[in-house]
């Protein structure tokens, strides 16, 4: 026999019993959606999501990290004998008479409706952490009818909870996360460097920049996505290994020691610090005396304007000068320099057609990974591998209605990064 401290509610036909359970109760009390439950397989096509590795992570999250937190589970109870007690409490006159204790006999059959993956990890914790016992989540416990309309129910239930659930915006990492070591560096670095601080990076949740946007030098998702790969080049060189995005991923969900985040702040400082001294306009927007129209010529509708103040422009650069920095060991100095007479207008040769429509006068979306490519190749033609190389010239052709790939290597051949005269 079990009681639980609980408050009573309901919300359409759904009475429902908000409780805390200690972890030592969800091992112990709380099972999976499986074939042991004997009335749970019609239930189970409906509510249980494959587990995946996710609750493996959720595990290492509670075993690491001191301040864990989750929100709560829902779990419907079924079988058994589940009672209500009500504790009646009258304070000043009022009566408070949803509070109580829920009373079960042992018999039940509990199961997640919203969480199993957090339930599975608590679980594996435990095992690894016994002392995390009496910690406790709060729960919510939805009855659940052992008949076709009880199912019915607990499978609506679970659709309605899941249609209706948003991932976290991008942009809501980067303005609340304190964990991902990059968010934190960059909102930093919008408060206190000059080439991101006031209205020069557009918070917005996409990449692109509104046509009427006259100020900003690229938007907070580029930046961002920018500073990944430069975080990614940063701890590759600080370890001395290669990272995979998933390794990555993975690292960005653990908050870092103070030196780590020091250390990257300065990486990035001297990044951008590089980019300004090599290429003049970044100074030039910066000191620009009319601040709200700084990044008019930058991004103008009849030349098309600079590549780095065009998103689909500056990360592939981003991208290949980092590619360059771990492939080949060079200093970002160096490369950057050799960068420094590369073409910088959109309309320009090598970009005309590849990042700007001479017809439209508008930006092209679709050809960021030939953008890449082709600083790379033009670069240093040894660095990309046949498979890249492959997507170079069949995306190349296709653009400049060429027939063979042959004749597209030619022309590609025929590049120059620098300006034209």
């Amino acid at each position: 026999m079990t009681n639980i401290p609980a408050i009573k509610g309901q919300i359409g036909n759904t009475i429902y019993y908000i409780a805390n359970l200690t972890f030592f109760q969800i091992a112990t009390m709380v099972s999976r959606v499986n074939d042991e439950l004997h009335t749970a397989n019609s239930i189970k096509e409906q509510i249980q999501r494959s587990l995946s590795d996710n609750y493996i992570k959720i595990k290492d999250y509670i075993i690491k990290r001191e301040d864990h937190f989750f929100d709560s589970l829902v779990l419907a109870v079924y079988d058994g004998d589940p009672q209500w007690r009500e504790i009646r409490y009258e304070i000043d006159g009022h009566t408070y008479p949803n509070i109580g204790l829920l009373e079960l006999n042992g018999e039940e059959k509990i199961f997640p409706v919203d969480g199993q993956h957090r339930v599975e990890g608590i679980k594996k914790a435990l095992e690894c952490k016994p002392e995390i016992a009496d910690e406790t989540i709060s729960v919510v416990l939805i009855g659940h009818k052992n008949t076709v309309e009880g199912r019915e129910h607990s499978r609506r239930i679970f659709s309605t909870l899941n249609r209706y659930v948003k991932p976290v915006r991008l942009g809501d990492i980067i303005a609340l996360d304190e964990d991902d070591t990059v968010a934190i560096v960059t909102r930093n670095m919008l408060e206190n460097y000059p080439l991101f601080t006031g209205n020069r990076i557009k918070a917005t949740n996409n990449k692109a920049i509104p046509a009427n946007d006259k100020m900003a030098f690229t938007s907070l998702m580029t930046l961002y996505a920018c500073h990944i790969t430069l975080f990614n080049t940063f701890i590759s060189i600080r370890e001395g290994k290669k990272y995979t995005q998933s390794q990555l991923n993975e690292y960005l969900k653990f908050r870092p020691s103070d030196d780590v985040l020091e250390a990257f702040e300065c990486f990035l400082v001297e990044f951008w610090d590089l980019m300004r001294s090599v290429f003049p306009e970044f100074n030039d927007f910066i000191n620009s005396t009319s601040p709200t129209t700084a990044a008019t010529e930058m991004r103008s509708s009849e030349s098309g304007g600079n590549i780095f103040f065009r998103p689909i422009g500056l990360q592939p650069f981003v991208e290949a000068v980092s590619k360059i920095r771990l492939e080949k060991m060079t200093e970002f100095v160096e490369i950057l320099h050799r960068f420094g007479h590369m073409e910088r207008t959109v309309s320009h040769s090598p970009w005309n057609k590849v990042l700007w429509n001479s017809m439209t006068h508008k930006m092209v979306m679709r050809n960021q990974a030939l953008v890449k490519y082709l600083l790379l190749y033009l670069y240093d033609n040894t660095i990309l591998s046949e498979t890249d190389l492959k997507k170079m010239r069949v995306k190349y052709a296709s653009i400049f209605g060429i027939d063979t790939e042959e004749e597209a290597m030619n022309q590609i051949n025929n590049l120059s990064l620098n300006a034209e005269n």
